[in-house]
């Protein structure tokens, strides 16, 4: 599947206290292909496997999978054997359950509950984060985002399909990149400025069962930061099915009808499906454009000129337009400063 791209705060919030720490963040930014000056433009992307490499970096140089954002470090390989653990289990219920006890038995960071009531009380399960009593200082809300991305995409690595969260409650204002959260939640409605961090999902998702086994799991280990960002299990997405249709090679889109046409479905009913994901067909392709732009720039090997045609543009002037209003920049200053 194609590359979805991250907002430059992402990349801004992995750097955070590496930089605080001594870090030379250029030099971390140039190892993984990201240009430096990107950090300076407010509407920067860059393609997932770029963030994914970065946040790997990160982590190793710090000796820390939570970035410095918890009182105390993750040491490295925590993640990995919490998912040897997890990988047992039969179903998405007790996955969750052991994936508490894993971080309650650490006792750092922050505290995962699971709380199921009785058939009678209700249709959801609620999994709850807190701090252990002893920290005092409020996390910061990239531990929060860090944290429950994870899990969340991990739940649907899992169970090899989509997952919906019914409800997301975050302990801290409103961000400036709100707009971000949807594709983080997969569009769960967010209440910011709650009591603790909350995960609200359906009851009856606990019982789907574990598909991946053992052996799917030493894959997915191989490189676990870009499949947790990129596996897209949404069945029911029509953005997604749309994407799929419209494929890689965007120097010739198909039409809505044809794209319609192609998914066996009422060019009405495709676009107020599109409509209720909060997208067009338009922001879709305009999104495609985008990421596979952002992917093609990070290779040295890929001209301006091949890059706008293949993601459709017929001057390469259109396309470094397109690209500076996307990002803040143009695709020669996307790529500088990289060797």
């Amino acid at each position: 599947m194609r590359d979805n791209s991250i907002h430059v705060v992402f990349v801004k919030a992995v750097l955070k206290h590496a930089r605080q720490q001594g870090h030379d963040v250029s030099q971390l930014l140039r190892r993984v292909h990201i240009s430096p000056r990107l950090l300076k433009e407010s509407q920067a992307r860059v393609s997932a496997r770029q963030y994914a490499r970065l946040q790997s970096l990160v982590m190793h140089e710090m000796g820390d999978e939570m970035l410095g954002y918890c009182p105390q470090p993750f040491r490295i390989g925590q993640w990995s054997a919490m998912c040897h653990w997890l990988i047992q289990c039969k179903t998405l219920g007790q996955a969750l359950k052991r994936y508490c006890l894993f971080y309650n038995i650490l006792g750092i960071g922050l505290l995962p509950s699971l709380t199921i009531p009785g058939k009678s009380e209700g249709d959801t399960a609620t999994l709850e984060l807190n701090q252990p009593p002893a920290d005092k200082q409020r996390l910061e809300p990239y531990a929060y985002e860090l944290f429950t991305f994870s899990l969340h995409r991990l739940l649907c690595w899992l169970a090899q399909s989509d997952v919906p969260i019914k409800e997301a409650q975050l302990p801290y204002p409103q961000p400036d990149h709100i707009r971000e959260y949807r594709p983080l939640f997969m569009g769960a409605p967010t209440v910011f400025n709650a009591d603790t961090c909350h995960l609200v999902f359906e009851r009856k998702l606990l019982e789907k069962p574990i598909k991946q086994t053992p052996e799917t799991l030493t894959e997915f280990l191989r490189h676990p930061l870009y499949n947790t960002v990129a596996n897209d299990y949404q069945e029911k997405s029509w953005s997604q099915r749309t994407r799929e249709a419209i494929g890689d090679d965007l120097s010739q889109v198909p039409t809505f009808p044809e794209i319609a046409e192609k998914l066996q479905v009422n060019p009405k009913s495709l676009r107020r499906s599109l409509n209720d994901e909060g997208l067009n067909y338009s922001d879709l392709k305009a999104q495609l454009r985008r990421d596979l732009a952002i992917e093609h720039l990070a290779r040295p090997d890929m001209s301006v000129e091949e890059i706008a045609f293949r993601t459709g543009f017929s001057e390469a002037s259109s396309f470094i337009r397109a690209f500076k209003g996307w990002t803040g920049v143009t695709p020669l200053t996307y790529r500088k400063d990289l060797s």
